[in-house]
């Protein structure tokens, strides 16, 4: 975890607390320990705390400090603002949460799993934190002596539920401050890495000379705005989740296409490769005129910055790098499974990125048009195109 400085001294020892909690088991475990602890399994063969004193006496001197802090920083002192706001999500987030966590709290409002602080506020309503400890230390030397016999009343029960409330609560907390929504690196990076190193599609070995036979290949399918037209269809598909594409082998051919197109990207930067060819036929040379609305229209290169379509070779340089191809792969093979599937959609990931994406693909696809429908470049040419 990196310190953010906008936090109080007691926010970070919270935090301190809540990492340290956290250190050796999840969530799910230590609900199950606290559910064993104040209500024992009744049998021979139960691994219940009381039997593991160590493990009881540490869980305990892991617990305190939670209240200790939590009734601190969010009801003795001024609120720190700047971690409420970290800790807080919009409703998409929460349900992508629910989706991607390891454990969904299943005690928290949908408004306290946005807001973690509001659960906080109601565990010390009636009690403060002095309360919960002494309560907590009679119970854990009951158990130490292997007497825990709990009269389960309203009362105790109360203790019992908020603690649960609470630990769910720091969950929360640990996710979205402590390891930086750990989940998605198992929802993305990790899928990245895997289809990075099993993917199918490669360049045959004239391609690898000569990347630009992709892109060629790729205008000679269908114009520019018919490509744009297939990926804002696909785009829609993807987003909607009672609705796939009827034309599945279309729009798979395409993702093989976006796919080497990615790929010849790369090689180009890589090697700091020219279009040397003639204007692709078929496509109108790229001039100073090419920036004017009129012929900006006719072309269909309405997103690309003006000085990228003067010089596509300096958006390409600072596009295709392995980390920002890998997420875009991927990206697209999201898109694929919602596109063909009634099921499944790509709406809960994360706005951003998905327009990111969207863009993204748009912006190379009108990279590529302007580049080979340019004509040879001379060696100054070259120098000035690859030059920052």
């Amino acid at each position: 975890m990196e310190e953010n400085l906008n936090f109080k001294k007691e926010t970070m020892a919270f935090i301190g607390a809540i990492e340290s909690f956290f250190s050796t088991n999840g969530v799910s475990y230590h609900l199950n320990f606290l559910k064993n602890w104040l209500n024992p399994p009744q049998n021979e063969f139960d691994f219940s705390p009381q039997k593991h004193p160590a493990q009881l006496l540490v869980f305990y001197e892991k617990l305190v400090p939670l209240f200790d802090y939590s009734d601190l920083i969010f009801n003795q002192t001024e609120a720190d603002t700047a971690f409420v706001k970290a800790i807080a999500v919009d409703e998409c987030s929460v349900e992508r949460e629910t989706v991607l966590l390891d454990y969904c709290p299943k005690l928290l409002s949908i408004g306290e799993m946005q807001n973690p602080n509001l659960t906080f506020f109601d565990i010390f309503l009636f009690f403060q934190s002095d309360t919960y400890k002494v309560m907590y230390k009679e119970w854990l030397l009951a158990a130490l002596e292997n007497n825990l016999v709990l009269d389960w009343d309203e009362y105790i029960f109360m203790f019992y539920d908020n603690t649960k409330k609470m630990l769910e609560a720091c969950w929360l907390i640990h996710e979205r401050i402590i390891t930086r929504n750990s989940f998605k690196s198992i929802d993305r990076y990790y899928h990245m890495a895997i289809f990075e190193s099993t993917s199918p599609l490669a360049f045959e070995p004239e391609l690898l000379d000569n990347p630009f036979k992709v892109i060629e290949f790729f205008f000679s399918l269908d114009n520019l705005g018919g490509h744009k037209a297939y990926l804002n269809n696909w785009y829609k598909a993807a987003l909607a989740e009672e609705y796939c594409v009827s034309n599945v082998a279309d729009y798979f051919f395409l993702y093989n296409q976006f796919t080497k197109l990615l790929n010849a990207g790369y090689l180009i930067t890589a090697k700091n490769l020219t279009y040397q060819g003639a204007p692709f036929k078929g496509l109108p040379a790229t001039t100073d005129q090419f920036i004017n609305g009129d012929s900006k229209e006719l072309c269909g290169v309405n997103t690309l910055a003006a000085a990228h379509i003067e010089n596509p070779y300096l958006f390409v340089t600072t596009f295709f790098i392995p980390e920002k191809i890998k997420q875009l792969r991927l990206g697209l093979l999201e898109w694929l499974y919602a596109a063909f599937s009634t099921k499944s959609s790509i709406k809960l990931m994360d706005k951003a990125f998905l327009f990111e994406q969207y863009e993204a693909m748009m912006m190379m696809m009108e990279a590529f048009f302007v580049m080979i429908s340019k004509p040879t470049f001379s060696e100054s040419d070259e120098r000035d195109y690859y030059a920052e």
